[in-house]
């Protein structure tokens, strides 16, 4: 069981990570693990708040259920089939907008107007329908862009990755190459520099304000540079005032959002930022767009069973079929991350709604598998440990919520596999996430 808790005295843990090094790199300290009493592990929320003085210190903790507390798991491997997402191991510290169609439109308009000086003013038509270019620009990118997919003679498995499966004929390949020539080659050419530039060659200027070697001047511009306090204006040249605390000062350090260019000060977000960032940002309102999941790139949809058969092996492919120590993932882990482990991607079922696709916990009303006794099953249907069944806990605010609501009220369902990544973050309104690992090893 892993509690991420979402305020603490972040300062603390920064100082005590600083101070400790360890072979010239950061040395993090563990977070604290506890092994609670049959007693004490009655009430989740009693427990819970009897170690938050210590833990929340260090954001996460680890509570191991007593030995005679062991929940079935709820799904069965052969039946349940869920979408899964590409994960680029090797771009977490840099991930492009354009995976995200919001932030795809934005850009690619962007870039017709300002290095092409022209509109898309009509839709672009393939197979008598129309044509998803921002679906086809992520699948290029996923088989490893435009040269590649030529190379490969990949144009068939292009679209069949847009298009969930669907097969088309020889001619059609050729006007889908010609389609993304005409249309999106000059963009991933841009596209692809403006990914080189944004990390290693992003600085601040002398305002503060990021910007890049080649910069958007119409988002952030300023009166005067010479000004003691900048001001910063939007687009209809109107002093851009932050979102949070209504004030258009200290534009120096106003951030705006790539995408739908609202502004906030760093120090007015949650949590506070204490430097502009490099690359693209976007702000939560338009990470959270319902459109397509932020970072990812959809994949196929895959029985459980076939998901564990392809993480099985994958981690054979790293690792041989031999024990391996959390050590040794970790160091190939963030080499893969920092860039010298090439590039790697892998398979990630993440944010499944347990309404739609099953819970990993025992609930009333979910068929019991035939390995499992209906006792026991009962016994875990009503276990206030049950992640179904803490929002209703006697003590949780969440009870007056009269209304379902995925990842608070009704828990999300993850599937990992070696290396796939669920990153540190602050939830909405600073909650506790609780995590419950159902089987494998962390």
């Amino acid at each position: 069981m892993c509690l991420v808790m979402g305020k603490g005295r972040v300062k603390a843990v920064e100082k005590r990570v600083l101070d400790q090094k360890l072979r010239g790199s950061i040395n993090v300290p563990l977070g604290p693990v506890y092994y609670p009493t049959e007693d004490e592990f009655k009430d989740p929320l009693e427990y819970i708040h009897k170690i938050k003085p210590e833990a929340e210190v260090y954001g996460i903790c680890k509570i191991v259920p007593p030995n005679n507390w062991k929940p079935p798991f709820g799904l069965d491997l052969e039946s349940v089939k869920f979408p899964t997402k590409t994960q680029e191991i090797h771009r977490l510290q840099f991930r492009p907008s354009s995976c995200n169609s919001k932030t795809f439109k934005l850009e690619y308009n962007r870039f017709l107007e300002e290095h092409l000086g022209k509109k898309l003013k009509k839709r672009v038509v393939f197979e008598g329908e129309e044509l998803d270019l921002c679906k086809l620009f992520n699948a290029v990118k996923r088989f490893g862009g435009y040269e590649k997919v030529v190379k490969g003679k990949k144009w068939g498995e292009v679209y069949q990755f847009m298009s969930s499966g669907e097969k088309i004929s020889k001619c059609a390949k050729h006007v889908l190459c010609q389609l993304y020539k005409e249309h999106l080659h000059d963009f991933e050419n841009y596209h692809n520099r403006m990914n080189v530039d944004a990390s290693k060659s992003c600085k601040r200027k002398i305002n503060g304000i990021r910007r890049c070697s080649e910069s958007r001047s119409s988002k952030r511009r300023k009166r005067n540079a010479d000004v003691k306090n900048p001001k910063v204006e939007n687009e209809e040249g109107v002093d851009q005032a932050c979102e949070q605390c209504k004030s258009d000062k200290h534009g120096e350090v106003m951030l705006l959002c790539d995408s739908c260019n609202k502004g906030w000060h760093i120090y007015c977000l949650s949590p506070p930022l204490k430097h502009i960032p490099l690359g693209n940002w976007y702000c939560l309102e338009c990470l959270n767009t319902d459109e397509e999941t932020f970072g990812f790139v959809p994949g196929k949809c895959l029985l459980l069973e076939d998901f564990k058969r392809i993480a099985d092996r994958a981690k054979r492919k790293w690792f041989g079929s031999g024990t391996v120590s959390r050590t040794q993932i970790e160091k190939k882990f963030w080499e893969i991350v920092e860039g010298s482990g090439g590039e790697v991607e892998v398979m990630y079922g993440n944010d499944l709604d347990t309404s739609v696709y099953g819970s990993g916990f025992p609930r009333i009303g979910d068929q019991r598998p035939e390995s499992v006794e209906a006792d026991i099953w009962d016994e875990y249907c009503g276990s206030p440990w049950n992640l179904n069944n803490m929002p209703k806990l006697k003590g949780s605010m969440l009870q007056a919520i009269r209304h379902n609501i995925n990842g608070v009220t009704v828990p999300w369902l993850y599937l990992g596999m070696l290396f796939s990544s669920f990153c540190w973050h602050f939830e909405d309104h600073c909650f506790y996430s609780v995590n419950y690992l159902h089987w494998y090893v962390t």
